[in-house]
Parts: C-alpha cells; structure tokens; sequence
C-alpha cells in the first residue's frame, strides 16, 4: 500500500499543476473576453468544473492566427474555429467554418466546375479578354457567346454555338475562354478534345470504363466539343458514340458548344463516308441533331499559331 505521506504529496504536486493551468487558461485575452463578456452568467463552479472547455479553447485558432493554410489547420476540428457558448449552466464548444476552411471549399467547387478531357493548358486557361478581336466575325462570335453564357446560367433554353474557321484561328480557345466563363458564374462545364476521346473510349471496352466515360460526357450540363471532324471516322464512331451523344443532348435541351475546321456542309460530307462507303442519310440525322443543339458562326482571321 502506498504510504499516506506519498499520496498526499502527489496530490498537492496534482493540484499545483491544476492550478497552473487554470492560471494560464484565465489568462488567456479570449478566454478573458469570453468571462467577461458572460459574467452574470458564470460562477466559480461552473469555471472549475468546465476548465477542460476553456484550455482547449485557449490552444486553438480562433481566426485562423496560428494556421498558414487549411491544409496547416492545428484545431480539433479541422477548419473550424471554436466558439464558447453556455448552456444549462455549462460551457460548451462548437465550431464554425473559419476563413481558410471557407476559401478552400469555394477554389475545390471552383475547381470542379470545369472537366476537360485532353485539351493544353493555354486553352483551359482561356479567358474572353485573352481571345483577340481583331476582325468583325471574332467580335461577333464572342459577343454571341458571352450572350448564349448569360442565357445558360440564367437556365433559359438555348442552343450553343458550332464554331468552324481555318486551322489556327484560335476555335479551341474560344471554347475554353467560354468554359472559364461560365466557371466564373459558378455553371460547371465539360470542354473535350473529340478525336482523343473518342480514342480513349475504344480502349474503355478493355478496361471496363467505356460506359462510364460516354455518361458522363453525355450528360454534362454544358458540352464543349473541340474539333469535330478531325476523329477517324468509322460507322461506329458516327452511330454509335455522336449519333447516340447528341440525341440525348438533343431531346433533353442540353446547351452544346462546337469547333471544328468544316463547315456544316463539309461535315455533313465528312460523316457520310466511311469504309461502309457513302451513307448520306446517316450523315444527316447527326447534322439535324448538331444544327437543333448549335447556331453555326464563322471565325477568321489569321493562324495564331504559325
């Protein structure tokens, strides 16, 4: 048995380190703003009894001080700033998003809103005032666009717009400056470069993911298609992944934004031939459904890219 005289040492060791504590927690200044701010409400009991509350209180941020970053938050909780409140005669904690926690959430939703699918970084970081006006039909364009964004996040019905032009005019940026766009309007947006992803969704029969990935394109609230035309074309590629894609789009009003170096014409001619040889009926169902989804406009200019 431990000696009385032992015991009673270690415990005034106990209360002297107790004592300690609650010296430094009370003299914490928002431990201090907190019991003055809620004196008629407080007794010693209270205090001595939910001294835990307070401590831990005193050792966290409570305005994000003593974090660099969210990823850096030191709180119990993370991202969240503690606040004391009382409650049927006892002190309590809850927590509250901070600022960081705040500003995290907003650029991960941001980030979110656009999905791209193999298109370079200069167009996904697009954005209108970057796109050069140097020519009537690139003003026209933009300013049409800018106007069929307000109908989107207004969620009016609208069609999108199939831009066609010479290579290098700059049709992919537009797409991505109009996706940025709709991003900073808080719409969420899916821009894709077409014949790679068409690539891609041939191997997805191997690997399980083919159904997934069309659904997902399929169902974007706003499709951009960058460079119809320039996939290689087979029957199944028409009437097995556009055929089905933009009826879908088609029937459920869904706004759809093309680019491509044909005109409508041209890539009417274009999806009518394939080893199968020449089906102009084919090739004209999928130019109706384009036409219902999309207003055609001409972009010139010169190649940017030379």
């Amino acid at each position: 048995m431990e000696p009385l005289g032992q015991h009673l040492k270690q415990n005034k060791e106990f209360q002297k380190k107790l004592d300690q504590i609650k010296k430094e927690t009370l003299a914490d200044k928002d431990v201090k703003a907190f019991l003055t701010e809620h004196r008629s409400e407080l007794t010693n009991s209270i205090i001595d009894t939910d001294l835990d509350q307070l401590q831990a209180y005193k050792d966290q941020s409570k305005c994000c001080e003593k974090c660099e970053s969210y990823g850096k938050c030191i709180n119990f909780v993370k991202g969240h700033r503690p606040e004391l409140y009382i409650q049927n005669d006892h002190i309590k904690t809850r927590y509250l998003p901070c600022p960081n926690k705040v500003a995290y959430d907003e650029q991960k939703f941001e980030s979110n809103l656009v999905t791209a699918f193999q298109m370079p970084e200069e167009t996904l970081n697009a954005t209108i005032k970057d796109i050069h006006v140097d020519n009537e039909s690139r003003m026209n364009v933009i300013k049409r666009a800018m106007e069929i964004c307000n109908h989107i996040v207004s969620g009016e019905e609208t069609k999108g717009l199939y831009i066609h032009g010479p290579f290098g005019t700059g049709k992919s940026f537009i797409l991505g400056a109009i996706s940025n766009q709709l991003k900073v309007k808080k719409q969420s947006s899916t821009i894709i470069y077409l014949p790679e992803f068409i690539r891609v969704l041939k191997n997805g029969f191997n690997d399980g993911s083919f159904s997934a990935r069309f659904e997902a394109v399929r169902e974007a609230e706003v499709l951009l298609l960058d460079d119809i035309g320039a996939e290689e074309l087979t029957a199944w590629v028409r009437d097995e992944i556009l055929g089905p894609l933009l009826h879908y789009r088609m029937v459920h009003k869904m706004p759809t934004f093309f680019s491509s170096n044909f005109n409508l014409n041209e890539l009417e001619e274009h999806l009518s031939k394939t080893r199968q040889g020449v089906e102009l009926t084919k090739a004209s169902r999928i130019m109706e459904r384009v036409k219902t989804l999309s207003e055609e406009m001409m972009l010139e200019g010169k190649n940017y890219r030379a």
